[in-house]
């Protein structure tokens, strides 16, 4: 069974962040076996952990303060998500002495090794994009950029269909066309020239966070109703990935509410969890 996490006015999306967390079994196996983790948020994140494995389900707990990353407001779930993904991540290679990756570097080969922290090898990837000139074959602005969650947009909603989760990662990683573009190489001056994105590494978790939030024409924020069939399973690069945590949001642009949903043991389905007792 798993634990509710109490509301402290506004949290049901850092509520909801943390129940995929606590049940990210590398992740809480670490932080629960780590007795002398350093930093403030991850200290409050341990405690977290420890707490839900000593309680029942008959209560709640309350997570620390310093995992609240604006507290008394309101925020996106995957905003709080990577908050306390890039907090954790900084805070353990602190205490290592680590040096972060820094994404948007150019690279053609890849890169070296980097080392990186325990939150890191799980969730973070990485993904290149390229130009090749079709008159001299030159690869120029190769780009690597590091990710601990994919954006993927949301077609506007359609009466009578329902997308795939599988098509909006299409939509994500399609070639994009560039007006104009200037060789380096043999400076000739090409239109139309194709833009390619590829994976070069995937994480062994990953965070799919559908872009449902956008801005109208007056700059107004409105939310985008689509449905979205998510299979449990899916296969992103010859990856195998498997559905154990699911964030909902119910409500509109101004005012919505997070919840989670859990796979938990070898259940074959996702059990709605009780996130935001009052």
């Amino acid at each position: 069974m798993a634990i509710g996490l109490q509301n402290q006015g506004g949290t049901c999306s850092m509520n909801s962040s943390l129940q995929c967390l606590l049940h990210t079994p590398r992740l809480s196996d670490f932080f629960a076996k780590s007795d002398k983790i350093r930093g403030e948020v991850a200290n409050d994140f341990r405690k977290l952990i420890i707490e839900s494995m000593r309680s029942n389900a008959s209560v709640s707990i309350k997570p620390g303060p310093k995992l609240q990353s604006s507290p008394g407001s309101q925020q996106d779930a995957q905003e709080y998500l990577m908050f306390l993904l890039n907090a954790l991540d900084q805070e353990l290679r602190a205490a290592t002495k680590m040096k972060p990756v820094k994404s948007g570097r150019k690279d053609r080969k890849g890169g070296g090794q980097v080392q990186s922290s325990l939150v890191a090898e799980i969730f973070e990837g990485q993904s290149r994009t390229k130009l090749q000139c079709p008159k001299c074959s030159n690869e120029a602005s190769v780009t690597l950029e590091t990710f601990m969650s994919l954006s993927l947009p949301v077609p506007s909603s359609t009466v009578g269909n329902t997308i795939t989760l599988e098509s909006c990662i299409q939509e994500y990683t399609k070639d994009d066309m560039l007006d104009a573009w200037c060789c380096s190489k043999c400076k000739s001056k090409q239109h139309n020239i194709c833009k390619k994105m590829e994976f070069v590494k995937l994480p062994a978790c990953l965070i799919l966070h559908l872009a449902r939030f956008k801005c109208d024409s007056s700059g107004n924020v409105e939310k985008i109703d689509t449905a979205i069939d998510i299979p449990e399973s899916v296969e992103i690069s010859g990856q195998h990935y498997s559905l154990y945590g699911l964030i909902n949001h119910t409500g509109d642009a101004d005012y919505g509410h997070y919840t989670a949903s859990i796979k938990l043991g070898n259940k074959n389905f996702l059990e709605r969890m009780n996130i935001c007792n009052s």
